[in-house]
């Protein structure tokens, strides 16, 4: 029986090791995530230490990632990794599990410049400022986002506000899905009374929309949000863009 079980120990510590020096190219091809709207340019290393260059999810360029395997989890047929990723202005980490039906993420934490978000109008992308995304976690599968928990919050306003004498702290909100896309819905409020409220919605795909809100009386804010697009509605002061791409099923 000792032999029987020191064979086996044996069996299992060389699969492992072979699993683990498989290479990341191969696994991630394997994997099934290009289905999810996940792409990249190259991948280097190995399934247990291994970097992913010119990382994208859906239309918006990530940067480099850098990926390194927890060994437990081969145990389970689903690869775990610490992520970390940079670039396009923007900068996180997470946990990463991939398997055949689904790309899942645990408490990610990231930083996004706006002025790095593809789709967005000119004018917005030019307001600057960040997003952040705080105990955040995700579910994808091939029919798009399953599951998404965490808070995104925006300093966009900040700087803008500063302009005509108003102190506005972070908007934020949670992160949810529905029908395979993201939906976030924000809201923030000034020292003067003045409210803002954001509401959008992306798919994998590409395709979206979001519309943000601004009550104020204030007319030197009412003026500046005319000249970047906004449009009276129903008392408020409103922005909306969409995005489709003709790629929703």
């Amino acid at each position: 029986m000792r032999k029987l079980f020191m064979l086996i120990v044996f069996i299992i510590v060389l699969g492992g090791s072979l699993i683990a020096f498989t290479p990341l190219g191969f696994v991630l091809n394997q994997s099934g995530v290009s289905a999810l709207g996940v792409g990249w340019a190259k991948a280097d290393g190995t399934l247990m230490r291994g970097r992913i260059s010119g990382f994208f999810v859906g239309t918006q360029p990530i940067g480099d990632v850098s990926l390194e395997l927890k060994p437990m989890s081969l145990l389970s047929l689903a690869p775990k990794y610490d992520v970390q990723w940079s670039g396009a202005g923007g900068q996180g980490t997470a946990d990463l599990t991939i398997s055949r039906s689904a790309l899942t993420a645990e408490n990610v934490r990231m930083r996004q410049e706006i002025g790095a978000l593809e789709g967005l109008e000119p004018a917005v992308r030019a307001m600057g400022g960040t997003l952040d995304i705080e105990n955040g976690g995700f579910r994808l599968t091939q029919m798009g986002c399953e599951t998404a928990t965490g808070t995104m919050s925006t300093s966009a306003l900040s700087t803008l506000a500063a302009q005509y004498g108003r102190q506005f702290g972070d908007i934020s909100g949670p992160i949810s899905c529905d029908a395979g896309s993201f939906v976030l819905s924000m809201e923030g409020r000034s020292d003067s009374g003045d409210q803002v409220n954001i509401d959008a919605r992306a798919a994998m795909t590409g395709d979206g929309d979001f519309a943000t809100r601004v009550q104020t009386n204030d007319t030197q804010i009412i003026l500046a949000l005319t000249q970047i697009g906004f449009a009276r509605e129903d008392g408020g002061f409103v922005y909306r863009q969409s995005r489709s791409t003709g790629l929703m099923p």
